[in-house]
């Protein structure tokens, strides 16, 4: 493929010293590099600096610039004011790209000329265990509060989209992708999809903000339930803040099902108490203790 990309990757480290050879590699393989790489050191405190600094040595189109404030949105927001190309896509310093990531996104900008966004399928890794997950540009706001379509990983996308809708909520400690991926979603965007086998893997850190247990970051996600919801009352999506609702409501079950029954009731309580569906609500929360999966589905059904 002779096209250049218009493609930046921005990319956040803090204290990934050990992924990173991993996710430097993955770039250095690509059939197709991007036009630009900004890697955004987050006052790490081991050797990712200097990592990141020997390996922009001897890559012409990288930039290596810090962010002191802390949190990845922050790291993020300032790697966005380096970009100069028309598409931007976030990537993160625990995954990697397969060789043929940036061509494909590129040929699919090709092809999607009037596209304001392009995701494609990733795989996450978790316990040496690999999962698909899909992209898809059907009900794009239902799956993204259920199926984080926009997750960082999965979508590239106008830079000046990014800017306009505000770029990355630095007050966000985490779903800060789910909520990013709202806004996007209520600017009403063209959609399109790369299509082909997945060309991303996501490697589950167990350092990461989510790590394997939601409880221990009670608080982190109603923060992004709450930004979302003023997001969505905003723009008057009411069938929407039912979806919200349910997210809400699957959360407290999970924290049950991790052992934690007071935040479980005190997030049911504060949901039952202003959702315009409470009984509907008892039943999906009900349902997720139980299962743990395919909520989503009845939540389709209940709120069409």
């Amino acid at each position: 493929m002779s096209s250049p990309s218009p493609v930046t990757i921005v990319i956040p480290v803090y204290n990934r010293a050990h992924t990173l050879p991993r996710l430097l590699q993955s770039i250095d393989a690509q059939t197709l590099a991007p036009a630009a790489v900004v890697l955004v050191d987050n006052a790490s405190t081991d050797t990712s600096l200097s990592v990141l600094r020997e390996w922009a040595e001897t890559h012409s189109h990288a930039k290596v610039v810090t962010e002191k404030r802390p949190g990845a949105s922050a790291a993020r927001n300032r790697g966005l004011r380096e970009v100069t190309t028309e598409w931007t896509m976030f990537f993160d310093s625990d995954d990697e790209m397969l060789p043929t990531h940036i061509a494909d996104i590129t040929r699919a900008i090709s092809i999607h000329k009037d596209a304001d966004i392009i995701g494609r399928d990733i795989i996450t890794r978790h316990d040496g265990r690999d999962s698909r997950k899909p992209f898809t540009t059907s009900s794009p706001l239902f799956n993204q509060l259920f199926h984080s379509i926009l997750s960082t990983q999965r979508y590239v996308a106008k830079t000046e989209l990014f800017r306009n809708v505000g770029g990355w909520n630095e007050s966000l400690k985490g779903w800060n992708d789910l909520e990013l991926g709202v806004r996007l979603l209520l600017t009403s965007p063209t959609l399109a999809s790369a299509g082909g086998p997945p060309s991303v893997i996501v490697h589950f850190q167990k350092e990461s903000i989510t790590g394997t247990n939601f409880t221990r970051g009670r608080g982190i996600w109603e923060a992004a339930i709450e930004a979302i919801r003023g997001q969505l009352a905003t723009a008057g999506h009411t069938t929407a803040l039912a979806w919200l609702d349910t997210l809400a409501v699957m959360l407290a079950a999970t924290y049950h099902r991790e052992g934690s029954g007071e935040a479980a009731h005190a997030l049911l309580h504060q949901t039952l108490s202003t959702t315009p569906y409470p009984r509907r609500m008892k039943v999906l929360y009900l349902y997720h203790r139980l299962a743990g999966r395919l909520t989503w589905a009845l939540a389709k059904i209940f709120f069409r």
